[in-house]
């Protein structure tokens, strides 16, 4: 199998770049793809455990009823979205640019 064939797939199956780190040996390519991806994954974790710290708070407070529409309700007039969307956004514009970078870059001799 070509390393370009095993640097894609270790893009694509497990984090962006990470292929271009391990098999392509270009620490600056692979970086450049794996640290955006990274903040952004963490941008998302962290987002995701705030809010459901406030949603617990508040539902074994008693202020939340467990009504899965009421705590969905609750959720988006938190406004924990919109930080998630664009660091979705560029988890996915990462993991797809590092992909075709990983396929389409010639193996070194």
């Amino acid at each position: 199998m070509k390393q370009s064939t095993k640097s894609a797939l270790l893009s694509a199956l497990v984090f962006p770049g990470l292929g271009q780190l391990v098999f392509q040996k270009r620490p600056k390519r692979g970086l450049a793809f794996l640290i955006p991806a990274l903040a952004a994954t963490g941008w998302i974790i962290i987002g995701i455990v705030q809010s459901t710290n406030t949603l617990l708070d508040e539902a074994l407070s008693g202020r939340l009823s467990p009504d899965p529409a009421a705590i969905a309700d609750r959720l988006h007039q938190t406004g924990a979205t919109a930080g998630a969307e664009t660091a979705s956004w560029i988890l996915l514009v990462c993991w797809l640019a590092s992909l075709i970078d990983a396929l389409f870059i010639r193996d070194k001799t």
